[in-house]
């Protein structure tokens, strides 16, 4: 089976919405389309009809046709179950089925007609698959979204601390002012004590006293003319003898430009260290761990971003290594040729007279990776917790980790939450803050020489549960799927140009259940 085309059109072979998987030029699309509805049959919900060397097969969405242009050598029975998928997709994607909301979500079906077909060949998918597909979103919107909600939280908990502690002294007052009258405390101001001054001959009075004349007004400004400050200056440097330095109190002026200078070379220098062409890999892994350490589920997300400042270097394509380890499956932009990048991995615009979007990131590649819920191997790090309930309400609680994927975590911390009592940390090893209501390990670098390691704490609480769910946050110097920019080259003169890379694969609502 191979799919030519997939069009919207309407009744009168109009083309609304067209998308070609084989090379075929506009004009054509347009010709047989408008020789579509001559051949097409009312009476019928869905049939097919061929012409030429070509077959359409077609389904009436209200006053437009879903067509699917295919050669006649493909199954018919194939292109119908095509047809249905495709007609989902619009159906679910827009709200109405008239030709303006059919151009208001363009670039939506677009992406899914991509989706849907590959160099003219159907992919088994579903409609859910596709629609999570379409919904991926980006890491750092992701990210910011946290952070924001981080801070909602933590403002959040520190006016429940602060009520909390007005509370506890409204309570101490009311009770130590029960317990004992007390004379009433009035605020008193009192002076500060002050050095009495040797006595000296103040120059500045003698002079006052001397002379004194009316302020002239209404004169301003006169250039040329000793002021009275600085007369009375000469004169007092002249009692005190010639003795007096010269040094001025306050230093000229040109130091503080050099102090200015400082933040804008550092700017600059910044700036020099990141070339024309920057790449940045973001990662987002998402885990969800039971308490006995089996893994529940986990879930990897990224994107390849390329920042180009230069207008000289926009006509570029990247070579990548972009193997899909665990699963992975990859999506490139639709203005990017993607029968390039699944046959020699490699990123460049699909028409090579235009150039990348200067001063401006764009998202060039995107990956998901699900890994299977048995597979613990995949985890980057694993956690098991030991809860031991002794007399009462008292907890023992330990938290060990092992370095299950093989490679270096940085920032490695665990923020354990508590509600009853402060916890009272056994490890006396062990680095960690307490702030608000949570308390937080720092693990720090875990590579080979500190593969496993564990955190023992006492605690009160009504039930365990308290102390969950446990959010674990770190970062990777590689990104967990096989990813990957090797060299960057100038298409027409095929030549190599620099680069600077950023790699950022953090975890991202990591968590002990």
């Amino acid at each position: 089976m191979v799919v030519l085309a997939a069009s919207i059109c309407t009744r009168g072979g109009k083309a609304v919405l067209s998308r070609q998987f084989r090379e075929m030029p506009r004009s054509r699309i347009e010709a047989l389309l408008a020789s579509f509805p001559k051949l097409a049959d009312s009476g019928t919900q869905h049939t097919t009809v061929e012409q030429d060397n070509v077959r359409f097969v077609y389904q009436p969405l209200d006053e437009l046709y879903m067509v699917l242009i295919t050669n006649r050598q493909s199954n018919i029975l194939q292109d119908i179950d095509s047809l249905h998928l495709f007609a989902q997709v619009v159906s679910s994607t827009c709200k109405s089925l008239d030709e303006r909301e059919i151009l208001r979500n363009a670039y939506e079906l677009l992406s899914a007609f991509d989706e849907l077909v590959t160099l003219g060949y159907r992919e088994n998918l579903t409609i859910s698959q596709i629609k999570t597909f379409l919904e991926m979103e980006s890491h750092e919107e992701r990210i910011q979204e946290i952070i924001a909600r981080n801070k909602e939280l933590e403002a959040t908990e520190e006016r429940k601390r602060k009520a909390k502690q007005l509370e506890m002294q409204r309570k101490e007052t009311a009770r130590s002012g029960r317990s004992a009258p007390r004379a009433p405390n009035y605020p008193t101001y009192t002076p500060p004590s002050r050095p009495t001054p040797a006595e000296t001959f103040d120059s500045y009075e003698a002079e006052k006293n001397k002379t004194f004349k009316p302020t002239l007004k209404g004169k301003g400004m006169q250039l040329g003319k000793k002021s009275k400050t600085t007369d009375m200056f000469e004169r007092v440097r002249g009692d005190m003898g010639a003795e007096v330095d010269d040094t001025p109190l306050i230093a000229p002026a040109a130091p503080s430009a050099s102090t200015h200078a400082e933040p804008a070379a550092s700017r600059a220098s910044m700036t020099a260290d990141r070339d024309a062409i920057h790449v940045t890999v973001n990662e987002a892994i998402s885990a969800k761990l039971s308490r006995e350490g089996s893994l529940n589920s986990l879930s990897i997300s990224g994107d390849l971003n390329l920042k180009i400042s230069d207008p000289s270097l926009t006509k570029v394509k990247l070579n990548l290594t972009a193997n899909p380890s665990h699963g992975a499956q990859f999506r490139t932009h639709p203005n990017v040729d993607r029968a390039l990048f699944g046959s020699s991995k490699v990123i460049q615009m699909s028409n090579t007279a235009r150039g990348f979007p200067v001063n401006n990131s764009v998202g060039v590649l995107r990956w998901k990776a699900t890994p299977k819920a048995d597979d613990t191997s995949a985890l980057p790090i694993s956690f098991t917790v030991w809860v031991n309930k002794g007399s009462g309400n008292n907890y023992t609680m330990t938290v060990e980790y092992e370095l299950t994927g093989g490679e270096e975590l940085r920032d490695v911390t665990v923020t354990i939450p508590y509600a009853t009592s402060e916890p009272s940390v056994s490890s006396f090893d062990a680095t960690y803050e307490v702030s608000g209501d949570s308390l937080e390990w720092s693990i720090g670098t875990v590579g080979d020489e500190n593969a496993s390691g564990a955190f023992e704490f006492d605690a009160e609480a009504d039930d365990e549960n308290e102390f969950f769910p446990m959010q674990i946050r770190f970062s990777k110097t590689t990104p967990f799927v096989d990813v990957d920019v090797s060299s960057v080259a100038l298409i027409e003169e095929n030549e190599d140009v620099t680069f600077t890379k950023d790699i950022r694969s953090v975890a991202d609502n990591y968590v002990i259940e």
